[in-house]
């Protein structure tokens, strides 16, 4: 097991490098003081808000993406600076990471993900990914901190609450659609874990805006509410379609299993009623006349339900089903 040791001393060397990267997250944050520049430039930039970088004709001035940071705001030098340091270590915390789930697999022979040690581990993985690459995409430095927060957390309860040793899995789980239907619930549960902090973001935002504080701070610096809601909107039909997927792949593999494609299990349940709250959502959002703010809180209503269905189905005896995969006790 000297590879499962290994995959070990790498997820625990990758909450260092996370750590790290949180408080360069923060202190690229407390640079951002608002500079906002006079009405006119705020002005055009609002109406430039949805031409994203480069997209003019050859010879235009380069357009800045509304998605990087408020209209007309300037980030300054040092602000940059840290920014970049702190996402550089977000690409180290992630690349190790992933090379613990890879080693994880590498010990088992199997995918790693058969247990909520793993889940939790490899799903930890997928948030960093996402986030690494989108932010690199749209210099999303300023969502850092409340990114790489939870992994953390994740990673810390993975290790402390979660841990299993490496091992054989549970008959039920011998079957390729364990890389299949297990892989993309967590990469849907990467998108709408980026889209829930966006959406809290996004909340705090609309408020400032609508009640202007007295003392500006670091929030005035972050891109319009109009561009984070549509930021969170994107992420989340991204993750519902994912979802959907997962869904319909968890009854083709229960009726191959247990000879029924669905038999009320906790699991099953929750895992629709995750579905049919982010549905909700989509049609909320989708209607003319709704208040989006209305429509994000259903948003953050399902990911709530997406916690509960990892954690409490997973652990509380009252919802002991066929899914009692989880490997904790």
């Amino acid at each position: 097991m000297n590879l499962a040791s290994n995959a070990n001393a790498a997820l625990y060397a990758s909450m260092i490098v996370y750590t790290l990267a949180m408080l360069a997250f923060t202190w690229h944050l407390a640079a951002r003081a608002p500079q906002v520049a006079d009405s006119k430039v705020a002005e055009r930039a609002e109406v430039r808000e949805d031409v994203l970088v480069g997209a003019g004709a050859p010879g235009t001035p380069e357009r800045r993406s509304p998605y990087a940071a408020a209209p007309g705001f300037e980030e300054s030098r040092e602000s940059r600076q840290r920014g970049n340091i702190a996402l550089m270590l977000t690409y180290l915390g992630t690349a190790l990471l992933v090379a613990s789930v890879l080693m994880r697999g590498l010990a088992v022979s199997r995918p790693p993900w058969g247990n909520m040690f793993e889940f939790a581990t490899a799903g930890a993985a997928a948030v960093g990914v996402a986030y690494s690459v989108l932010a690199k995409r749209n210099n999303w430095q300023w969502l850092g901190v409340f990114v790489v927060g939870p992994i953390l957390l994740v990673q810390g309860l993975a290790l402390t609450v979660l841990y299993t040793e490496a091992g054989e899995l549970m008959p039920a789980l011998k079957s390729y659609w364990l890389a299949i239907h297990v892989s993309v619930a967590f990469i849907a549960v990467a998108f709408f874990t980026i889209a829930f902090a966006i959406g809290i973001v996004y909340l705090v935002r609309l408020h400032r805006e609508e009640k202007p504080p007295a003392k500006p701070n670091f929030m005035e610096s972050l891109p319009s509410s109009a561009a984070l809601e549509r930021t969170a909107y994107t992420l989340n039909m991204v993750a519902f379609i994912l979802w959907t997927f997962t869904l319909i792949a968890g009854a083709i593999w229960a009726k191959q299993a247990w000879g029924a494609y669905w038999q009320w299990d906790p699991k099953e349940v929750w895992t629709f009623v995750i579905w049919t709250v982010y549905a909700a959502y989509m049609h909320s959002r989708a209607t003319a006349g709704v208040d989006h703010r209305k429509s994000m809180l259903i948003a953050l209503v399902g990911f709530v339900c997406v916690i509960i269905n990892f954690t409490l189905v997973n652990l509380v005896s009252t919802f002991v089903g066929m899914h009692n995969y989880s490997g904790v006790g």
